[in-house]
């Protein structure tokens, strides 16, 4: 019922399958996109959707399903149990319409579109697969011209401009439910805005529910004029800490600017139609896992719809991954990530309270196990090394925002 396409327009399961370079492909073994001219049939019941569906009925583990199931054993909520929760009434139909072969009918629900990689953002753990203003970071962390021929894919992400794919779109999708975007900065492409405007024209904006995730560093005006003609609106903002730890990580983020959009988002709910809630996702990982609480407090102290934060662990590139740090700091970082638990235990907000609360605590377990299950610090070379790179690109020095991880570089034999 769901489709998805990466910021190349790549087909894959869904979102949380891309880190296993698993996509998509026909039984020729060539990629399949959501904007080939045959449309999505091919790739809706190609061999390999076919078999995960077969896979997933007889009890296998997909590998391009590893990220769920590897939150599964850590007791964390994945995304896999949301869907199952959240479509359970669909569950019985949707198997029933399956054919032995893995064979499903082609009636989307649910479709998740990254919209190239256009991004204002250098954020520390990304690529340019998602902001293209990183090129020049990678380029030199790999020894080659800014202009070197394997980059160019990544300056030309622009497949969602072909009016030909919003024609596919629209053909393939009568029955769509929910319409989701991200990016790169899905803000930043009037194309989205363009048929936001061309769904409601034709009358099929107020069956659909919308969402996004953004960085949050803008709120266009258009937002204003569009999202009230849908059924509702669903806000995720990408922010990994409080105030200079997000403007360090997803530099060169602004976090004044970031507050008032914030601020902007809840005054302004009722007209903007954010009935599908406002949530933030932070991604753990080296530079913030020591810092979680500063972030979690500002939530609480000034978001009065906010749902709690998910809390998604980082696991590639594999040496900003919280394995990597030294034991040491392993364990300081499961000291302070306990004790901010203890200490914002009685201000949890009540609209947090249950199921919310239960999984972001979950969520705060999962990431200690992560942690602890795994010594990674063979990558630390590789994580001075990308650092050294980042800091000069940007000006900034780690240790003097985050003087805890100054131990890393006492390690380093160099």
């Amino acid at each position: 019922m769901h489709l998805f396409a990466d910021e190349g327009g790549v087909m894959y399961p869904c979102c949380r399958s891309v880190s296993t370079k698993k996509p998509n492909v026909d039984d020729g073994g060539r990629t399949l996109h959501v904007y080939d001219a045959a449309g999505f049939a091919p790739a809706w019941n190609s061999g390999y959707m076919r078999k995960i569906r077969l896979d997933m009925l007889s009890g296998e583990r997909p590998k391009p399903c590893e990220r769920c199931y590897m939150y599964d054993d850590l007791g964390m909520r994945s995304h896999r149990q949301e869907a199952n929760d959240e479509y359970r009434d669909r569950i019985s139909g949707l198997l029933a319409a399956t054919a032995p072969d893995g064979t499903a009918p082609l009636d989307l629900l649910s479709v998740d579109l990254r919209l190239g990689n256009l991004c204002n953002l250098r954020c520390r753990m990304c690529s340019p697969q998602s902001s293209r203003a990183l090129l020049g970071e990678f380029a030199e962390a790999y020894g080659i011209p800014v202009t070197h021929g394997a980059l160019e894919r990544l300056r030309t992400m622009d497949w969602f401009g072909r009016e030909g794919f919003w024609d596919i779109f629209e053909r393939h999708t009568p029955h769509i439910e929910r319409l989701h975007f991200a990016g790169g900065e899905p803000f930043m492409i009037p194309q989205m805005f363009d048929f936001l405007a061309r769904l409601v024209d034709l009358g099929r904006a107020s069956s659909i529910s919308l969402s996004y995730n953004t960085n949050l560093t803008m709120l266009p005006d258009r937002v204003y004029d569009l999202w009230p003609h849908f059924r509702q609106v669903r806000i995720t903002a990408s922010i990994d800490g409080a105030d200079t730890i997000n403007s360090f990580i997803r530099f060169p983020s602004d976090w004044t600017a970031i507050d008032t959009n914030l601020r902007r988002l809840e005054a302004d709910a009722d007209r903007l139609n954010l009935r599908g809630g406002i949530a933030f996702n932070t991604t753990v990982q080296i530079f913030n896992v020591m810092r979680l609480e500063a972030l979690l407090t500002y939530l609480v102290e000034t978001s009065r719809l906010a749902e709690a934060p998910n809390l998604s662990v980082l696991t590639h590139p594999h040496h900003f991954n919280i394995q990597a740090l030294p034991p040491a700091l392993k364990q300081l970082a499961a000291e302070r990530l306990s004790a901010a638990m203890t200490r914002l235990a009685p201000r949890w907000p009540e609209r947090w309270r249950g199921a919310e609360l239960d999984g972001l605590l979950a969520s705060v377990a999962g990431i200690t196990t992560h942690m602890m299950a795994k010594d990674e610090t063979a990558r630390l070379p590789e994580f001075r090394r990308w650092t050294a790179i980042q800091d000069a690109q940007r000006g900034q020095r780690t240790i003097d925002v985050l003087p805890e991880l100054a131990p890393i570089w006492a390690t380093d034999p160099s």
